[in-house]
């Protein structure tokens, strides 16, 4: 009898090894049993041998603006407003043309604000307007800002000369597709000798991704004439255009989670704001073929992956690295937006760049500083660290920015450097300058470091 079982065994065993050299002579796709890792709420499935070549292709795409309307075609109507005469053509008295913000006459730059407004009545939504700004082959990010913010927009877009065309053409395809366009205002800033202008106009038939219009090699006037992007004036202009006394200035790239506006709102409850106090949205950066996740427990769920880090943790590790970073990521969801902690910007954390809720009163972005010089926003954070202002990190509330987290190059481009070399050192001499200034306006405070 136990011969007879064994040579059944054996006999077993023979079979099932002869099946598994079939099946992968045959190319198929075979599994072992599935082993599940549970790591909180997430269940993932572990192979227990690595992927065929099938596998090894189906990977999500790279994120993109509007990628979730691909297909969908624009229509006949619009979500926006524009004015001007525009998108058709552009024509515009003198008098509406402004001075940029924070240094007015003097300044190379203009403006011509609300070329594009907002339709909806101010009071149906959560007062607190998301700023942002873009050059002009970057503008269609505003679509996914549109669709996560519920409060109203303000969009600055730097349109020299013929990029206007550029903008124009991305806008209102925007506009065609996107509902939530009607919140959004957009301003033109451009150099005082380069006014905008629409020239040629692109009749493109693409779809509301927009993928025919967002071509990474566009040849924008800018990059012809090697013009520096004025970042600050952007911001500048996007905050005080704004309609509500409470702002967030933010990026394009970086997208708000889901119902932040309301949620902060939920926390003030419409309460004048304090002088001297704002609130930080912590920002994360996660892989461009990841979705972008909406709640903190998707974040944490990515973080945990290893595919979402805090912003710039590979690039500048102080910028965006947050007090009390580790205590935020091991608090669960909370379900909410509320305050974490009240920190100040001061040493260690003195080179920290927060982005925050706070009001159009606050110190301006030093305009002379360009985005090619870098550290464009530490001059406004030691005036306010001068000031004593207090920073309110949120919790269950955050930034995201897409797509792909950023990493230094593993080759290093010589020519790259040069060109920001001397756009660095500017940065550098202007804020020297500006710090001076700031240290004979105010009391002195050592912990802001300089």
């Amino acid at each position: 009898m136990r011969c007879s079982g064994r040579r059944f065994l054996i006999w077993l065993s023979l079979m099932v090894l002869l099946v598994l050299i079939g099946r992968l002579l045959l190319n198929r796709v075979f599994y072992l049993p599935v082993l599940i890792i549970s790591t909180d709420d997430v269940v993932i499935p572990v192979r227990s041998h690595p992927s065929t070549q099938q596998d090894a292709q189906v990977e999500a795409p790279a994120f993109a603006a509007g990628m979730h309307m691909a297909g969908l075609q624009p229509g006949n109507k619009r979500f926006c407003r524009w004015y001007h005469g525009l998108p058709d053509v552009l024509s515009y008295p003198a008098s509406k043309v402004t001075w940029s913000p924070e240094i007015g006459e003097k300044s190379p730059y203009r403006v011509l604000p609300f070329v594009l407004r907002g339709t909806e009545e101010r009071n149906k939504l959560p007062q607190v307007t998301l700023c942002t700004h873009a050059t002009a082959d970057q503008v269609y990010g505003i679509v996914e800002l549109a669709r996560r913010w519920e409060g109203p927009l303000s969009l600055a877009v730097f349109t020299p000369g013929l990029d206007a065309g550029i903008a124009v053409a991305l806008l209102d395809r925007a506009c065609r597709c996107e509902p939530e366009m009607y919140k959004v205002s957009v301003h033109f800033i451009f150099p005082a000798g380069r006014p905008p202008a629409l020239g040629q106009i692109i009749q493109a038939q693409g779809d509301c991704a927009a993928s025919d219009l967002q071509k990474g090699d566009v040849e924008t006037e800018r990059k012809q004439r090697s013009m520096t992007y004025p970042i600050n004036v952007a911001r500048n202009v996007a905050r005080m255009q704004a309609n509500t006394t409470r702002v967030l200035v933010t990026d394009i790239e970086l997208l708000p989670s889901k119902k932040l506006a309301s949620g902060f709102m939920g926390i003030v409850h419409g309460r004048p704001p304090k002088t001297g106090v704002v609130f930080v949205v912590p920002v994360f950066e996660i892989e461009s073929n990841e979705p972008p996740p909406l709640t903190k427990k998707e974040l944490l769920l990515a973080t945990k992956a290893g595919v979402a880090v805090y912003f710039h943790r590979y690039l500048c590790s102080h910028c965006q690295r947050f007090p009390h970073l580790t205590r935020w990521l091991l608090k669960p969801d909370p379900g909410k937006v509320k305050p974490l902690i009240i920190t100040k910007r001061e040493y260690p954390h003195h080179r920290w760049e927060p982005v925050y809720i706070g009001t159009r009163n606050d110190p301006y972005y030093a305009e002379e500083m360009s985005w090619e010089g870098k550290q464009d926003k530490m001059s406004q954070m030691f005036e306010m660290c001068l000031l004593n202002y207090r920073l309110v990190i949120l919790d269950g509330a955050f930034l995201v920015h897409t797509p792909g987290i950023k990493r230094r190059a593993k080759k290093i481009d010589v020519a790259r450097q040069e060109f920001f070399k001397p756009h660095e050192k500017r940065n550098a001499r202007i804020y020297q300058r500006i710090i001076k200034h700031l240290l004979k306006q105010y009391p002195s405070n050592r912990k802001c470091a300089r």
